[in-house]
């Protein structure tokens, strides 16, 4: 495999794991937020998905979180 097709596929996705690190941190403050704070505004049915969600939310976090490092790293980035 060519060296350009490499850095063109880790680019790929480091921006598409860019994204799921925001979109998974927002789905996480939302459910913590149903979760806890304004749990009394919700259904008991809401409040179990919510904390349910959390921890569902929170695994895809964490692999978002890696794939963007794996993609720092293969680009000669800094991994941070």
């Amino acid at each position: 495999m060519p060296v350009q097709q490499n850095d063109n596929i880790f680019l790929r996705l480091l921006k598409f794991s860019n994204v799921a690190l925001v979109v998974t941190f927002c789905a996480m403050v939302v459910s913590v937020l149903i979760s806890y704070p304004y749990a009394d505004l919700f259904s008991l049915q809401t409040q179990i998905f919510a904390h349910i969600s959390t921890i569902v939310i929170a695994a895809f976090l964490k692999v978002s979180y890696v794939t963007r490092c794996l993609a720092q790293y293969n680009l000669g980035l800094e991994v941070r």
